[in-house]
């Protein structure tokens, strides 16, 4: 071990889909620095079926044998009881949540708009969408209560938009929002979240057509070089948040949202719509907001605003 080797001694680490695949590498990298390890997957196929005890019980060995610490959950995520029970099971066997990293997902087959299975609309959406909240929901209090935590979204570079991929994109997609509107509350509470965007071979990968493509992806794409950048968002030394980073086979990046600078005066007919239309997708200069507030800020006195906005015109308030 080094000096500035980064550890994870005494955390207490949610990650899920870690039966398998990329989850797995995830698993066993965080605990060989210390880490003590929820092995969350029910054993599931990539169509949500056929669940076992397995994988998960497989990895946990793995981790054990190499003298780290890890326990299974094999709750399915894709319900709100059983993320909560993934988290559970973190402050029973641990006696504390330290960080969630939500990898677990479903593959759906690709299919035409007009074509989208309703089920399979429904299993991806909960295991990606609704799995990240809850898990999120049910750690933040004792995140908040142990002075900080850190979470990371597993999402897809399909955010660019895959055609027939619509179901599988949108899910993932959800990340982005669920992160960017966390963190400026997480922040205050040392409670940081981010997204990554892999590239790794995969069960998913597996389900390729052969191709250049898809053999060179195997051969060179180890989800290991995933698991290396997703541990730093999991780190005590990272202060980043609210971020998104495409990271695989070596190489990371940030990926950003951006906003051009826009025309003023189009907004009295259609027509001068038509012709800023024709401006606005030819722009170059852009905003890079880091949340709703720093954009109003931004955009709304070139549209007039000439007034101040309150600091706490965004703060949470609890109506309840």
């Amino acid at each position: 071990m080094t000096s500035d080797e980064i550890r994870f001694d005494g955390k207490a680490i949610v990650v899920t889909g870690a039966g398998r695949g990329m989850g797995r590498d995830h698993a066993l990298l965080l605990a060989s620095r210390g880490a003590r390890v929820v092995v969350a997957d029910n054993g599931s196929a990539m169509d949500g079926s056929a669940s076992g005890a397995g994988p998960a019980e497989s990895v946990v060995a793995e981790i054990t044998d190499a003298g780290g610490t890890a326990v299974p959950c094999t709750a399915d995520l894709s319900t709100e009881e059983g993320s909560a029970a993934a988290v559970q099971a973190a402050i029973d066997a641990f006696g504390r949540v330290d960080c969630i990293l939500h990898n677990a997902s479903t593959s759906p087959n690709l299919h035409s708009p007009d074509q989208v299975p309703t089920d399979q609309l429904d299993l991806v959406m909960r295991i990606n969408a609704y799995a990240g909240f809850w898990l999120t929901r049910a750690a933040w209090p004792h995140m908040k209560e142990q002075g900080g935590g850190r979470i990371v979204y597993v999402a897809s570079h399909s955010i660019y938009g895959v055609a027939g991929s619509a179901p599988y994109a949108s899910a993932k997609s959800a990340y982005i929002g669920m992160a960017r509107s966390f963190a400026p509350e997480g922040a205050s509470l040392n409670i940081l979240c981010n997204v990554i965007m892999p590239t790794a071979r995969t069960r998913m990968t597996e389900r390729m057509p052969a191709s250049d493509y898809a053999d060179w992806l195997w051969e060179t794409m180890d989800p290991t070089k995933v698991a290396f950048g997703a541990a730093y968002l999991l780190s005590d030394e990272c202060q980043i948040y609210g971020e998104m980073f495409s990271v695989g086979g070596g190489r990371i990046a940030r990926i950003r949202l951006a906003e051009s600078s826009g025309v003023m005066g189009p907004g009295d007919s259609i027509e001068k719509m038509r012709d800023a239309f024709a401006t606005v997708m030819t722009q170059s200069d852009h905003i890079f907001p880091r949340d709703q507030q720093e954009r109003v800020s931004i955009v709304h006195p070139k549209m007039g605003f000439s007034g101040t906005l309150r600091e706490d015109a965004y703060a949470v308030k609890d109506v309840t």
